[in-house]
């Protein structure tokens, strides 16, 4: 998949994701309401999270747990930075910590589906490269 693809398709995920758990917090416990302005708002921080991501991901890390932990950080700056700043996200008890678990869900629904994708997607690979070589 060409990094670009894989950017785009990064922040598809982690916004249906966002969107999904968003609207059942909404439902479930009345943590905010889902209007017209939240939801372009949320996607502001979901592509803002790629292009910071696709950026870092250029950073010389080796480590499969540190890379984590750098994508992690680049999440929670983006969401504080233009949630908390912007008066999206109250900057007080019980809303941080809601959010900090919803960037837990999020990032672990998005980093399982992107896994799924790269093993289909070389899985396809793998059959084309058999298939042209019993020709």
């Amino acid at each position: 998949m060409s990094k670009f693809k894989f950017y785009v398709t990064m922040d598809c995920i982690s916004f249906t994701a966002l969107m999904l758990l968003y609207t059942v917090l909404s439902v479930t416990v009345g943590f905010a309401d889902v209007v017209p302005e939240a939801v372009l708002v949320l996607f502001l921080m979901t592509t803002c999270i790629a292009v910071l991501i696709s950026f870092t991901d250029r950073l010389p890390v080796s480590s499969p747990a540190l890379q984590m932990i750098v994508d992690l950080v680049d999440i929670v700056a983006v969401v504080f930075l233009i949630g908390g700043f912007g008066g999206f996200i109250p900057m007080e008890l019980p809303y941080v910590p809601i959010v900090l678990g919803m960037i837990g869900i999020v990032y672990l629904v998005t980093f399982g589906v992107l896994v799924i994708k790269n093993r289909a997607d070389a899985e396809d690979i793998n059959k084309q490269i058999k298939k042209l070589k019993r020709k």
